[in-house]
């Protein structure tokens, strides 16, 4: 009964109030006899968004970038058998056989591989998801995050699929410390009032990773907006500190749009260009984001 009482609170507590799967928690597998009595509960089975992983998978297929990057990240690149044809970091990754990519999957060639686990980021199709649910291959999606929080469950999933729900709730968080030292540091840059303009000329509102992220040193001015979405004509009156600005464009983009060119940080020229490719792709190497904030603000500043 003690084996059995762990387990039922790992499953309240595991991953609980994520929106990563629609509020679904990670849970045990409901035990259908009578264990024998331990004082060290199984880490495993665990169930993500109604998967159920019964051991720890030796040969998994990533479909996506950043699970690739991540798995890395925990030292388990050894586990990753397939990959899509767009994981391409680290380089050794590109070495590995590649099964098109996590929206057109080549199931045949991926039965054939005989994966334990395939993991994406993109939704995998009702009929795709069966036909590889019946050759043993699990399926999990887990979906690039919209806030730190998210980001920092992704890390929790990928802990907990590897190790099963104690030491990989621990792992997941370890990993993804190197990230939480800097986000949860103020003081490493204050960039006071900003937006980041990124495609199409876009503010990055409230609901986006990258306001979320670079929030932690700064007010984001478009913050009461939503999926990209805020009345630019406000921040003429607002005024921002400082603009971050997309890689795809440059200070004379800004200059030709009629709002962002009446802005006194633009005309200024205090803008900061960073790549967005760490926030498309979001692992530990949005560290370098934060690394550049800081430098080219500083600099700004001096």
């Amino acid at each position: 009964m003690k084996k059995i009482l762990v387990l039922l609170i790992i499953t309240a507590v595991l991953l609980c109030g994520c929106d990563l799967f629609n509020n679904r928690p990670v849970a045990t597998e409901t035990l259908q006899t009578m264990p024998e009595i331990s004082d060290e509960p199984s880490p495993y089975p665990v169930i993500i968004d109604g998967v159920i992983i019964s051991e720890p998978p030796e040969r998994i297929t990533c479909l996506s970038p950043v699970l690739c990057e991540i798995l890395h990240e925990f030292g388990e690149e050894h586990r990753i058998i397939g990959r899509s044809d767009y994981c391409d970091y680290p380089a050794q990754i590109r070495g590995i056989q590649s099964f098109g990519s996590g929206i057109n999957l080549e199931v045949d060639r991926i039965i054939k591989a005989a994966p334990d686990l395939l993991i994406t980021s993109s939704p995998v199709s009702a009929m795709d998801r069966k036909t590889l649910e019946l050759e043993g291959i699990a399926v999990v999606v887990i979906p690039n995050p919209k806030n730190l929080d998210e980001f920092k469950n992704v890390y929790r999933i990928i802990g907990v699929i590897l190790h099963g729900g104690f030491v990989g709730e621990e792992e997941g968080e370890r990993t993804f410390s190197v990230i939480s030292r800097v986000c949860d540091n103020p003081n490493v840059v204050k960039l006071g009032n900003f937006v980041y303009i990124t495609e199409n000329l876009a503010l990055a509102t409230g609901d986006t990773l990258e306001s979320s992220v670079i929030s932690c040193f700064g007010n984001n001015l478009a913050v009461s907006g939503a999926g990209y979405i805020y009345d630019k004509s406000k921040l003429l009156v607002t005024q921002p500190d400082v603009i971050i600005l997309n890689s795809n464009y440059t200070i004379e983009d800004l200059l030709e749009d009629e709002y962002y060119s009446q802005l006194d940080a633009v005309i200024d020229e205090r803008v900061i260009i960073i790549d967005n490719t760490f926030f498309e792709r979001p692992t530990a190497r949005i560290i370098s984001v934060i690394s550049l904030l800081t430098t080219e603000f500083n600099a700004m500043r001096s």
